[in-house]
């Protein structure tokens, strides 16, 4: 029966991840966030084409629809291995969305909601980092990439420093790379937008 229910969660966690946000909301504006922009359903490519209060909300809910699959991995008293299995559930399903054909966002603001709960020191120390990179580069993409392969230190620093947490952040970093494939080449060759710059 446990490992029937930690299955469900993971499936769970993992068709929330699935959401689109990105692209009903923009559908509401009549546009089709895949055919603008940089073409990701996330809230960046969101914010560059319709906005602040679209990209918000896109934003939000791609935090959140990994924070309650999270919250509830918690409530059951799962391993640390399992609560970090679930987030990755979510993850996936947002890069990899069933209802959207499988292509999806980068997973940033996913693994954000998933990781709060799990290890709030550690999520927030990354997420100042994040910051700090933006505020001084304007570029998501690089601040992104930065913020993650800090939560290895930060684990060992202010986290628990248990081994499932650097493994899986040694696999979140790689797969967000990874997502972020197309960004590198662009930071490569100096054409990576900063933030403020809007796409029509």
């Amino acid at each position: 029966m446990e490992v029937a229910i930690i299955l469900g969660v993971i499936l769970l966690a993992y068709f929330l991840g699935s959401l689109t946000p990105g692209l009903w909301v923009a559908r509401w504006y009549g546009v089709d966030i895949q055919k603008v922009g940089s073409g990701n359903i996330g809230s960046t490519n969101v914010y560059r084409v319709l906005g602040f209060w679209p990209g918000l909300l896109v934003q939000v809910v791609d935090i959140v629809k990994a924070l309650i699959p999270a919250l509830l991995a918690q409530r059951l008293n799962f391993s640390s291995w399992t609560q970090y299995s679930v987030v990755t559930a979510a993850v996936i399903g947002h890069v990899y969305p069933i209802w959207a054909g499988f292509r999806g966002g980068k997973g940033v603001n996913t693994l954000l909601g998933g990781m709060l709960p799990i290890s709030p020191l550690t999520t927030l120390a990354a997420l100042g980092t994040f910051l700090i990179v933006l505020a001084l580069f304007r570029i998501v993409s690089l601040s992104s990439l930065v913020a993650i392969a800090s939560f290895l230190v930060w684990h060992a620093k202010v986290g628990s420093g248990e081994p499932s947490g650097y493994l899986f952040g040694v696999f979140w970093t790689l797969g967000v790379v990874y997502t972020h494939r197309q960004n590198l080449q662009r930071l490569w060759a100096g054409t990576e937008p900063r933030i403020g710059t809007r796409t029509h």
